[in-house]
């Protein structure tokens, strides 16, 4: 029965968003497999299905946070379970466990849903076994979760009583010859021992609080390493005195890394063997594909349907720094529930360009778009392998990488490895096997993550890395649906939705080998760029119409595409149209804000008392008056007719007096003296937008504001706001 304790068994639990929680448990299962210990795996949606965690004695769990500092959809249930009043202190008195958190420090509540679970399991009366971890995105998670991981294997050794066994870890040994050439070789037994007794975590593997102890030191030494942005700084990469090259770049490396001896990880086992029948592939359309396959995603809220694209609007002068497009979406056919606030995720496709790149580089053109079927390699050593499920039964390798694998995701440094192990020239092996190396993480952290390098700009750089297809489609990840905020009314305009965004544009260089637009903004752009309407210096409404003559002109079949409802928790103003509202969103962060104002001026037409309707301010800001003021007219229409009572804009590269605010963060200081009055009679405060810089800077301008106004010292200003936050008076909807 689930839950019952046996020699050398724990229970590892993954909360997972996007996958990466998945990734990293299945890490530490293969490990801890390698020990001999026995793992039992589960997602933790499948609580009392799968497992109880309250008969548990020994659990690891990872989870990721989502949304504002909330846990992956799929774990809300095991949240909540926990989370009853009702439970007894010593509910979980038996259970010793480890918690790895993932999230991403730009964002105000880091690693939350960790926090929260961390907390919560010891007032359960659960002990902790190894410190918790807390993997951060904004400066590599590898940061944290390799040294993090490395640590918790002989830990839970020592738990379950069972013996430790140093395993080798792939090493080798490089000389300098005369020339200055490297010249690889195996690593001798008494190297590999050398190198193992370099590594701080390892030292105490048989003490458990040493254990704990030894990777809050490596950590502390990690930063002072590599800098707390996980980033490789200058000194790093300036020419050794004895270097034949500058500066280090993606293909090359400069002492004292060109010389050292190197802990790489070990080589992942194959397990995927790919057929091609002699029938090509019929066109599939993505979208019905994923329908008719049932595929899920962890984070829909809703089954994948077909939207009918109505409209496709540049929003933006052609001078303007970035493109905008609003884009109105018909779903009137698939019932599709959602409130302003919510967010649509997009099935989105990699371009038919990188992936005829890829096809080419690997001489598998001729192959592209027969029939293929997968199966598990017989006697493989991986353990308990399974077909990823998002890989259709019947498909076509042009299809799998088109649709359902993320090419553009920088590989993970196990992933490296494998390119490696199928690369002939001397150094170009050298130079992959450096940058997943241990020694090399500061290089993999600027070069590969940072610089955002994909599969093809290694396989363009790595001229002599030809890995079988079944390699990478063993290890590239998921392709994930990408969300945008929706900014219509259910309400104002039943039936339709619309969403506005930037088209991304990523620019060669760095390590990157062509220039590349986002992988769906991308996308969206080229799918819609025959029916766009061009920029007017007007907001698109359902006064434009749609675009079925357009459409029916061109002899063009409908333009459909796929999505699904994501629900925002908490993102969502009231129907009491009494409560004041405060709305900060520059750029396309206004998208929310546009939908919560056409809900307002629909329901405000049916208040029995009008003049009950409560102050609603917005702060919008952008670069240029005349190049990206996105919905110009209609918030001007907003504030004449009073659904807006103030509009307060900004214009950040504009030429203006120098006391003019630039920034949407001045413009909340400047009325200070008006907003905290709001605050303090309840107003809600949504902030939408960039969570590096701006969220942070409104956060900060709040602060001050309440300090001014209330003459409160720091400190408890910034408690006032954090207790805004706890009371979910103060929700943000951002994104890095």
């Amino acid at each position: 029965m689930p839950g019952l304790s046996k020699p050398d068994r724990f229970l590892l639990l993954y909360g997972t968003q996007t996958g990466q929680a998945e990734a990293i448990a299945k890490e530490i299962a293969e490990k801890a497999d390698a020990q001999g210990l026995k793992v039992d795996i589960h997602d933790l949606g499948k609580t009392e299905k799968k497992f109880n965690i309250e008969r548990e004695t020994c659990a690891v769990i990872v989870t990721s946070t989502t949304g504002d500092g909330d846990p992956p959809d799929m774990a809300l249930k095991f949240f909540r379970r926990l989370k009853k009043k009702t439970l007894p202190d010593d509910y979980l008195v038996n259970l010793k466990y480890a918690l790895l958190g993932l999230g991403d420090s730009n964002y105000t509540n880091f690693c939350n849903a960790g926090k929260t679970l961390d907390s919560r399991l010891e007032e359960l009366g659960a002990k902790r076994f190894y410190p918790s971890g807390w993997g951060d995105d904004a400066v590599g998670l590898e940061v944290a979760v390799e040294p993090w991981m490395e640590g918790l294997i002989p830990a839970l050794c020592q738990l379950l009583g069972h013996p430790y066994k140093e395993i080798e870890v792939g090493l080798c040994s490089v000389k300098a010859s005369g020339d200055n050439k490297s010249q690889t070789e195996n690593s001798s037994k008494s190297d590999i021992s050398k190198e193992m007794e370099n590594s701080e975590y390892l030292k105490d593997e048989h003490k458990t609080e040493a254990n704990g102890d030894t990777f809050q030191k490596n950590m502390s030494n990690i930063r002072k390493e590599e800098g707390a942005s996980g980033g490789l700084s200058n000194d790093k990469i300036k020419k050794s005195s004895v270097s034949e090259v500058e500066y280090a770049t993606l293909q090359t490396s400069v002492l004292p890394l060109s010389g050292e001896a190197l802990a790489i990880p070990a080589l992942s086992q194959a397990y995927l063997s790919l057929e091609y029948l002699n029938t090509e592939m019929e066109d599939n359309n993505i979208g019905e594909t994923i329908i008719q396959n049932g595929v899920p995603f962890p984070s829909a809220a809703s089954s994948v349907t077909m939207a009918t694209v109505l409209s496709s609007t540049v929003m933006t002068h052609p001078e303007a720094l970035k493109k905008t497009i609003s884009l109105r979406l018909g779903i009137e056919e698939s019932p599709f529930d959602y409130q302003p606030g919510d967010s649509i995720s997009v099935v989105c496709s990699n371009s038919e360009e990188e992936v005829t790149r890829i096809l080419h580089r690997l001489d598998l053109v001729d192959k592209a778009d027969r029939v293929c079927q997968f199966s598990i390699i017989p006697n493989t050593k991986k353990k308990n392998p399974t077909i990823p499920q998002y890989y259709p039964p019947v498909s076509s390798l042009r299809y799998i990488l088109t649709t359902c694998v993320d090419l553009r995701e920088p590989p993970k440094k196990a992933f490296i490895r494998t390119l490696a192990e199928y690369t002939s020239e001397e150094q170009e092996r050298r130079r992959l096997q450096e940058l997943c190396s241990k020694q090399g993480s500061s290089d993999y952290s600027h070069f590969i993550r940072e610089a955002g390098v994909g599969l093809l700009d290694l396989l363009m750089t790595f001229t002599s890395c030809n890995p079988p297809v079944e390699r990478l489609l063993e290890q590239l990840p998921r392709l994930q649906p990408r969300p945008y905020s929706v900014c219509s009314s259910p309400v104002a305009e039943p039936g339709v939705l619309e969403v506005a965004f930037n088209v991304v544009d990523i620019p060669s260089g760095d390590g990157r080998t062509f220039d590349r637009t986002g992988v769906c903004t991308g996308m969206l752009d080229r799918l819609t760029s025959s029916i766009q309407r061009p920029y007017t210096d007007h907001c698109p409404s359902s006064e434009d119409g749609d675009i079925s003559d357009q459409v029916a002109n061109l002899q063009l079949s409908p333009l459909k595409l796929p999505i699904f409802a994501r629900t925002n928790q908490h993102f969502h103003m009231s129907d009491d149209l009494t409560v004041p509202l405060i709305m900060v969103g520059p750029g396309t962060g206004v998208a929310p804000f546009i939908g919560f104002l056409r809900h307002r001026e629909a329901l405000h037409a049916k208040m029995a008392d009008p003049t009950m309707y409560g102050d609603t301010w917005l702060f919008f800001g952008c670069r240029h008056r005349d190049k990206d003021y996105l919905y110009r007219k209609e918030l001007a229409r907003f504030e004449e007719t009073g659904i807006l009572t103030r509009l307060c804009v900004c214009f950040s590269r504009d030429e203006l007096d120098s006391d003019t605010p630039r920034y949407v963060q001045d413009n909340i200081c400047r009325h200070a003296v008006e907003l905290v009055p709001l605050i303090d009679k309840g107003a809600k405060i949504f902030v939408c937008g960039d969570a590096k810089n701006m969220a942070k800077d409104v956060n900060e301008a709040v602060i001050k504001s309440l300090q001014e106004v209330k003459g409160l010292d720091t400190e408890e200003a910034k408690k006032q706001v954090m207790r805004l936050r706890l009371y979910k008076f103060y929700l943000e909807d951002v994104w890095t």
